[in-house]
């Protein structure tokens, strides 16, 4: 019986192994450098359209800033010419009738309660159209208005608060003037209504290339559930502002320590820095 020889196996050196395994070696790592490049190009990709996402968002907030601050000059406006002039009317009508006309005791006394009443009410109109229309940002420029702030403050809900500044004379965007203003008037309106605190301190530093804004009291402290909630208290019509001058902002408290507003701004956005000086 004649048996089949078995198949002869083909012979293979070993420089053509060395080359079998090479080839499938590079072949491996062309498709993870392939794969890693895809993934890489695709990371940039979206980090680019982040990047796009935010900068419209940035300039989307600073248009309405803008608008807001606009359309709060114009009510400004309408408060005090209309509201403020019918008020003014009335209050001389009332010191007519009272040195023309003869009145009696309970009626003059009527009078005079009502007098008081009006020039009370002059008064807070004149408040209202202030807060709405920050018009000693023109005048004064941010650190006297900052604080005559602070002042006000004090007066008028019985905290003390202080003002403490590191910048002597400088010149400011009114844009930029404007924001850093809100975010501490909306931060002092936190402390009047939820801190529960006796002192307040406002501070407005140069750190460098950056501005520095703080509002810290020494009430209650805000607890970390509504730091983490983004509308709590405000933060997101401050976060808005601080983001118009690509800035950052950041809300710290601690119970029974209380609570530290930190606003840290570019200095080119706030100040014309060519009138900049350190307070000695």
């Amino acid at each position: 019986m004649n048996r089949k020889r078995p198949a002869r196996r083909p012979k293979t050196t070993a420089q053509e192994g060395e080359a079998v395994v090479h080839a499938l070696r590079t072949h491996q790592v062309d498709a993870i450098v392939g794969e890693r490049h895809v993934s890489f190009v695709r990371l940039k990709q979206v980090e680019f359209e982040l990047q796009n996402s935010r900068d419209q968002l940035r300039v989307l907030a600073t248009r309405l800033e803008l608008q807001r601050e606009s359309e709060r000059a114009e009510v400004a406006r309408e408060i005090h010419d209309e509201l403020g002039q019918s008020l003014t009317s009335l209050e001389l009508g009332l010191a007519w009738l009272k040195y023309t006309v003869t009145l009696t005791p309970p009626v003059r006394a009527k009078l005079a309660s009502m007098s008081a009443l009006v020039r009370t009410t002059i008064r807070s109109v004149k408040q209202v159209a202030i807060r709405l229309r920050p018009g000693v940002l023109d005048e004064l420029g941010l650190v006297k208005t900052l604080r005559s702030e602070a002042k006000a403050f004090t007066e008028h809900t019985g905290v003390e608060c202080r003002f403490e500044t590191n910048l002597r004379s400088v010149t400011c965007h009114r844009a930029g003037s404007i924001a850093v203003f809100r975010i501490v008037q909306a931060a002092l309106t936190n402390v009047a209504r939820h801190a529960h605190a006796s002192r307040a301190v406002i501070g407005l530093m140069r750190r460098r290339n950056d501005l520095v804004v703080t509002v810290k009291d020494n009430g209650r402290g805000i607890a970390r559930t509504l730091v983490a909630k983004p509308g709590a208290c405000g933060v997101i019509g401050m976060r808005e502002r601080a983001l118009t001058l690509d800035g950052t902002l950041v809300l710290a408290g601690a119970r029974g320590k209380g609570t530290t507003l930190t606003v840290r701004v570019p200095l080119s956005r706030v100040l014309i820095t060519r009138g900049a000086a350190l307070a000695p």
